[in-house]
């Protein structure tokens, strides 16, 4: 069975854009966060799904111009296991 994963809610998530980075307080920890590409994206596109990597990284492709070599899946499950540990993605089980 392929690992889902789902974002905090975004009742719990407050966004700042800076520059290159995004601050992102995470209300339900206390604890602000500074991300960088393509974290905040990824975010994104979980808005309220349990989604895939591979799901997540086909949303991301057809949004953003990604060049066919890159492995985006790879990418994307990396990111989301950095999110998981900073407690902003949980795993999704069934």
């Amino acid at each position: 069975m392929t690992q889902k994963y789902r974002a905090a809610a975004q009742d719990d998530l407050i966004w700042h854009e800076l520059d290159s980075m995004t601050l992102l307080y995470h209300r339900t920890s206390g604890i602000t966060h500074m991300l960088a590409d393509p974290a905040p994206a990824i975010l994104e596109v979980m808005e309220g799904l349990s989604l895939s990597a591979a799901q997540i990284a086909a949303q991301l492709t057809a949004t953003y111009e990604i060049e066919a070599d890159i492995d985006s899946e790879d990418i994307v499950l990396a990111r989301l296991e950095e999110l998981c540990g900073l407690g902003l993605v949980a795993h999704v089980t069934g």
